[in-house]
């Protein structure tokens, strides 16, 4: 892992931070056994390890305003400590002399390139008592936002995510489309934010938008605005410009939207339509099981790697969802796209879609038929006609066997 590597060797320059590293071992040692202590919780950041955050610490140590040797362990409440909650309180007492949200401890843990250190400057600067509207944030935070911020609803996610969910909030839209807009791109990509605060504002403003939708209505407007066309000339694809590069949301209706959401996505899982494109598989395994219950009978359920353009198409097809567009991210390598099916008879049954963030290791996006979720009433008319004709029962299963591939890879589910 290099930048684990380069977060090591930045201290070999540095001997008053060797220094300072060996004194976090040995005092931190005394209540917590630094050298096998592997792994945090997994929501600490990017790198789990204790001596990773030590060294992230060390390596800032001309910010510390305490002792290290004065620090002590907190008591637990039951049992022994949590090792999550020491390194919180250690932080603390070297930065800090205000308080700090505990979500933005992960940045111990994040990478030794550009974004981490400068996310560990936002720390120890929110620590020394400046707010966080005053520092270059992805995100423009106004009062009541960087307010929701330093409370830290949202304590699964980064920094950023944390921008965002506090952002959607103080425009007015609800929990329910906060979760909705973090599953999809705008809880992974920050830019251009001048933009995407528009559609975070729209979302707001239409209260009665099934949240379903959120998912498929970014897609499209990414899709319109930044996506280069692609065309199949022979063996050569070529690419031209976005379809509507100057799209904005001004004066758009969501009914209206969703029908050009749609009439995107027959556009999208036409055969023709799609410039071919195959990527390499994420390195995860595929899995087969077969099992028996009461309600579904005996099936044999399949949880599979797709590996093309095409096979997106298809499974986009036959789901009736946009997952052909996640393509470029795929030849990318920064996502992979998992097809869940039930085989009952000859033919497969397509259940449950899966899109994998393949840096953070995470599922990002679940959808059955028609962008329905699993766990929750369809709203929409094919939707119900599907619940009508028994396709619920197989996707509640379906998203039980794909729990139980996330568990067996060792990936996490947003």
């Amino acid at each position: 892992m290099v930048e684990r590597s380069d977060a090591f060797d930045a201290l070999d320059n540095s001997d008053a931070g060797r220094n300072a590293l060996l004194d976090l071992m040995l005092h931190t040692n005394r209540y917590m056994d630094v050298l096998k202590t592997k792994l945090l919780s997994r929501e600490v950041g990017r790198h789990r390890e204790l001596s990773y955050g030590l060294v992230a610490l060390a390596l800032h140590h001309d910010r510390w305003i305490r002792p290290v040797e004065s620090w002590i362990s907190p008591l637990p409440t039951q049992g022994s400590p949590r090792r999550e909650d020491q390194f919180s309180s250690l932080v603390r007492h070297l930065v800090a002399r205000y308080e700090v949200p505990q979500f933005m401890d992960r940045v111990w843990f994040e990478g030794a390139g550009e974004r981490g250190r400068e996310h560990r400057k936002w720390f120890i600067d929110v620590a020394s008592g400046r707010s966080i509207r005053t520092m270059d944030t992805p995100i423009r935070l106004t009062r009541r936002m960087a307010h929701l911020f330093m409370r830290g609803a949202y304590p699964k996610g980064g920094l950023e995510q944390n921008m965002r969910w506090a952002q959607i909030i103080a425009m007015g839209g609800s929990f329910a489309q906060a979760n909705a807009i973090l599953r999809t791109r705008m809880g992974r990509r920050f830019e251009d934010d001048d933009f995407w605060s528009t559609v975070v504002l729209f979302i707001a403003n239409n209260p009665m938008l099934d949240p379903t939708w959120i998912g498929p209505i970014v897609d499209y407007i990414h899709a319109m605005r930044s996506v280069p066309t692609q065309v199949q000339a022979e063996s050569e694809i070529t690419q031209g410009p976005p379809r509507q590069p100057h799209l904005t949301m001004k004066g758009r209706s969501a009914t209206k939207l969703l029908g050009q959401v749609e009439a995107w996505h027959e556009l999208l899982n036409r055969e023709d339509g799609v410039a071919f494109q195959h990527w390499r598989q994420s390195g995860l395994s595929n899995l087969e099981l077969v099992e028996e219950t009461s309600q579904l009978g005996k099936v044999r359920w399949t949880v599979r790697e797709l590996l093309s353009s095409q096979e997106l198409a298809a499974e986009g097809r036959a789901m009736n969802h946009c997952v052909v567009s996640y393509s470029d991210q795929c030849a990318a390598g920064d996502t992979a796209i998992w097809s869940i099916c039930a085989h009952r008879e000859a033919q497969p049954e397509n259940v449950l879609t899966a899109a994998l963030d393949t840096r953070r290791q995470t599922v990002t996006e679940v959808r059955g038929r028609y962008n329905m979720v699993p766990n929750k009433r369809p709203a929409s008319a094919q939707g119900r006609a599907q619940e009508r004709a028994g396709y619920m029962a197989l996707l509640q299963r379906a998203n039980v066997v794909l729990n139980q591939w996330i568990k067996r890879e060792g990936l996490q589910r947003d």
